[in-house]
């Protein structure tokens, strides 16, 4: 059995992770993580598999210029796919700072008993 230690200044309080996990905080954590985790991890993979999938089923397309330039399909395609994993990325990290972060607050205080 683990025992997540808090030391605090005159008292000291132990939580076995059995506790930690029954806190309604740390429920509501755990569903809020799996909410936004899985969409954003499936674009994420779709996105590369499609990528992946093109250039092996179809590597002349991704050759063929772009805008008549040098620059051709598969060079903007690898381009878009790193700004949507900005994208992901950014979407990921505006959702955990308004709702994933509040919670591992909530369940900190709480183990340290300042709730």
């Amino acid at each position: 059995m683990s025992h997540s230690v808090y030391a605090l200044t005159n008292r000291m309080i132990m939580l076995t992770s059995q506790q930690i996990q029954a806190m309604p905080e740390y429920k509501a954590l755990r569903a809020a993580r799996r909410k936004i985790i899985l969409p954003l991890a499936g674009i994420v993979i779709s996105a590369y598999f499609f990528l992946i999938l093109t250039i092996g089923f179809f590597p002349k397309a991704l050759g063929v210029s772009f805008i008549g330039g040098v620059t051709s399909f598969g060079i903007a395609a690898g381009f878009g796919l790193i700004l949507l994993c900005f994208a992901v990325t950014g979407v990921y990290v505006s959702y955990a700072n308004r709702k994933i972060e509040p919670l591992v607050k909530a369940i900190t205080q709480k183990a340290k008993g300042e709730l």
